[in-house]
């Protein structure tokens, strides 16, 4: 934390440095209209020299504020402002040695200072993103690929030039230092395609800053480049102020990095997903452009590996995403026949596998059976829904666990389940049906309370009862209300049964119409002890 008069210090450097980066800036636009005073006396000494000198450390100064308050916990912090520092400390000697008129050679101590700044910054970008990056899937990694290879491939096309002219002699440590700079601008815009293709980061409103500054510095070398190897260079334009531009940007995402304006992360969001979408079109689009053009243009040979690979990438990650979107489907499918309760099939997968099955010839018979908890509504009312729930995943592991691997067992809904039994007869589907009556009459233990339950099995056969399972369906549930309501436990469906069956609908009307019309008569008839010939009750009677 800072004090008050650290605060104020911190606003003053701020202020100061941005009142020297527009000067700079003013004064070298001058010089290039041709308004300002002759570049070669004072006002190029001074605009090139001091005002130069300036402009560079100012923000460095303003990135060590920041790591004197940030401490330890900001390596990122640290690694930005070495770099912005060694930039400064290169054009410094560089200013120093030249300011007279002199001329350095190539390689000299102000190129380390020109070069360290690339490393340094690229370490405090992987650092910033380090604990992201941990999380991210294969997908992610392509997208980010994608778009780091589709963005170098672009870039190499337009430092051709440049790289051709630092490498056209015998290897040495001046051509090693004039391909540094442009090698490093490849990663570096790689890495920023790459970053912004992946999903689920929240950036911090300060990290465009920091964006903005590194591709301030590369297009200011890529100029450069291309202008020094056409030599048509001149000192005192407005290209020179891009390296500086570019310093106080990185110096004010360092500020805001010490601040908490770092990046965060956060689940991935459907913005998130369309930009890495986004970039990773784009950079496959670029990688098909530069193999578009190197048929027609001679092109650099790192162009067109870079370009191939991005498309070898971008290959990878079109199979990967169909084979994600075969695996969604398929889940999405196996969510739909699945009971979300007991993790059986629901009545939607039993009508489908039961249409396969009952056509097979090789299955000559069938039998379904239709079962119904006894009293079920009691412990729902008694023990609540919960407990409810708790009885019917039993319920269905305990079914599991009685039946044959090849039999297929459903919940219908509620308490009602369904088992649908290949090869089997009427004594195999009898004897099933008495094997899980017994399982279920067995206790459950359900939220510490030990419960007895029963079932009721209707049981209909295919052939005889029927071809197709609504009609196995209509028929089983005719018996489970015939076992229900002998209370035998299982019964297996008869012709009889329909009988049964038609009546009870019609004598269901005809009790709502007498109980409407008031037509029952209610008569007490008393019950005598023979023992003792005293009235100990009475018997209410509806004729």
């Amino acid at each position: 934390m800072l004090s008050n008069a650290g605060v104020a210090w911190r606003a003053w450097l701020i202020r100061a440095m941005w009142l020297c980066g527009a000067s700079y800036v003013a004064a070298l636009a001058i010089h290039g209209l041709g308004w300002g005073p002759a570049w070669e006396g004072w006002f190029g000494t001074f605009v090139d020299g001091w005002l130069g000198m300036l402009t560079v450390w100012v923000p460095a100064a303003v990135c060590w504020l920041a790591v004197y308050r940030v401490g330890r916990q900001g390596p990122e912090v640290l690694l930005a402002a070495a770099g912005v520092t060694s930039f400064a400390a290169g054009d410094t000697y560089y200013i120093l040695m030249t300011i007279g008129g002199q001329s350095l050679p190539f390689p000299s101590p102000a190129d380390v200072g020109y070069l360290l700044v690339y490393p340094l910054l690229l370490a405090a970008l992987v650092v910033t993103f380090r604990r992201h990056a941990r999380a991210q899937a294969l997908s992610v990694w392509l997208d980010c690929a994608v778009g780091s290879l589709g963005a170098a491939a672009v870039l190499a096309v337009v430092l051709d030039p440049v790289l051709d002219s630092a490498t056209a002699g015998p290897f040495s440590l001046a051509m090693a230092v004039a391909v540094a700079p442009p090698a490093f601008d490849l990663v570096l815009v790689a890495a920023i395609a790459g970053i912004a293709a992946l999903r689920g980061v929240r950036m911090g409103t300060r990290w465009a800053l920091l964006v903005c500054g590194l591709l301030a510095f590369t297009a200011a070398d890529v100029v450069y480049g291309l202008q020094v190897t056409a030599e048509t260079y001149v000192q005192g334009t407005p290209l020179d102020a891009g390296w500086a531009i570019g310093l106080a940007l990185m110096a004010m995402w360092v500020d805001g990095a010490a601040e908490g304006g770092q990046t965060t992360t956060q689940a991935p969001r459907p913005a998130t997903r369309a930009t890495a979408l986004a970039v990773s079109s784009v950079a496959t689009i670029a990688g098909l452009g530069v193999l578009v053009v190197g048929t027609r243009v001679p092109v650099s040979t790192l162009a067109v590996t870079l370009a191939g690979v991005t498309l070898l990438a971008a290959a990878a990650r079109s199979e990967l995403a169909v084979r994600l979107l075969a695996r969604i489907a398929d889940q999405r499918l196996l969510a739909a026949a699945t009971d979300q309760l007991t993790g059986l099939p629901n009545r939607r997968a039993l009508h489908a596998e039961a249409h396969t099955r009952l056509a097979e010839p090789r299955h000559r018979s069938h039998a379904l059976l239709m079962l119904d908890l006894d009293k079920f509504k009691e412990v729902n009312d008694s023990l609540g829904h919960r407990a409810g729930d708790h009885l019917l995943v039993q319920v269905g592991a305990r079914l599991r666990e009685n039946l044959r691997d090849g039999d297929l067992l459903a919940r219908l809904g509620g308490d009602e389940f369904a088992v649908l039994l290949d090869d089997a007869g009427h004594d195999q589907a009898v004897n099933a049906a008495a094997r899980l009556c017994a399982a279920m009459g067995e206790p459950f233990l359900v939220e510490g309370t030990s419960l007895r339950s029963s079932v009721s099995i209707g049981i209909a056969l295919s052939p005889d009862d029927g071809l197709d399972l609504s009609m196995l369906l209509r028929k089983a549930d005719i018996a489970m209300y015939k076992a229900k309501t002998l209370s035998t436990g299982h019964h297996v469906y008869c012709l009889a049964d329909d009988a049964d069956d038609a009546a009870r609908p019609l004598m269901v009307g005809e009790l709502r119409v007498t109980m409407a019309s008031d037509q029952f008569v209610l008569h007490y008839q008393p019950t005598i002890d023979p023992v003792t010939d005293e009235v100990d009750g009475v018997e209410a009677l509806v004729p």
